[in-house]
């Protein structure tokens, strides 16, 4: 057979593509050695350290409202965010690496780049085998994903001591054990990238069992946080001075007859002003039409 201008047999032929296959194979890790140590560690580890030191600014921020606007409860309580590595299923040396990631890497020795490649190598190897039809750049961005090496928690101070916030608690305590994990989605809704994205949060029956102090101070957290909610409650009506603006739909019914009458009012910071409803009959024929311009 002819192969790279000469002629061979197959015997010969078979220990020539193999060399050229090694030899080629060779070539291929240098280069990506090399975009490893270019790129990888480079620019995208210098994104890494931004991203993770930028979300534990936002958590320790979120702390220092919750601190600074949140009286305790009766018992003493305070409630406090943790952003920490994951314990479960987490990748070997991520505690140690993201130690690391939270240096800049210039301050970093030899030994820490090392650790750091080998590190990011391995998680695109692993992206790669798991999912191996997915696309280079698909492939990619799984590996790199910051957000899930990482989880929240939530810890109570209680009488000088941290300790985890599921222990036993009144209902107003419980309910606000459940509520204030909320914040942290502010934290995943800055790292869109697109600064007008909604940053909804969906409450049904808001703070129940919660008295009016904290009900204003969660509804003020989520506000400060810039958070867009849709809530339903059977008495909130959300109108505290923490609040800067509310649009509120009071629902009402009578048993025995099939409607729902929708009063609209708005809350603007200072006062809950009722609003004129939308009349909701189709235009008539005789009702006067809006000028329309010439085409």
């Amino acid at each position: 057979m002819l192969f790279q201008g000469r002629e061979w047999d197959l015997p010969d032929l078979v220990d020539a593509l193999r060399h050229d296959i090694e030899d080629q194979a060779r070539l291929l890790s240098a280069r990506e050695r090399e975009i490893l140590e270019n790129h990888l560690l480079n620019e995208v580890a210098s994104a890494l350290h931004e991203l993770i030191t930028s979300r534990q600014e936002e958590i320790g921020a979120m702390n220092a409202e919750l601190q600074a606007r949140a009286r305790p409860t009766s018992t003493g309580m305070h409630l406090r965010l943790r952003w920490k590595p994951i314990r479960k299923n987490a990748p070997d040396g991520l505690a140690g690496i993201r130690d690391k990631l939270l240096q800049s890497v210039d301050a970093w020795s030899a030994a820490d780049r090392a650790a750091v490649g080998a590190f990011l190598h391995e998680q695109i190897n692993r992206e790669r085998a798991d999912n191996p039809a997915a696309g280079w750049t698909e492939q990619v961005t799984r590996a790199l994903e910051y957000r899930i090496w990482h989880e929240f928690t939530i810890r109570r101070l209680q009488d000088g001591q941290c300790l985890p916030a599921t222990g036993p608690g009144s209902g107003g305590e419980r309910v606000l054990v459940v509520s204030v994990p909320l914040f942290a989605a502010s934290s995943y809704y800055n790292s869109a990238g697109n600064p007008h994205a909604p940053r909804l949060i969906a409450l049904d029956e808001a703070f129940a069992g919660v008295d009016d102090g904290a009900r204003a101070l969660c509804l003020g957290l989520l506000a400060t946080f810039d958070m867009d909610v849709v809530m339903t409650s059977e008495r909130e009506w959300g109108c505290y001075p923490q609040v800067p603006g509310l649009s509120i739909c009071q629902l009402s019914r009578h048993d025995g007859i099939d409607a729902v009458l929708v009063t609209p009012w708005r809350w603007d910071g200072r006062e809950r002003r009722r609003i004129p409803r939308p009349d909701p009959r189709p235009p008539s024929p005789t009702d006067p039409q809006p000028d329309r311009p010439l085409t």
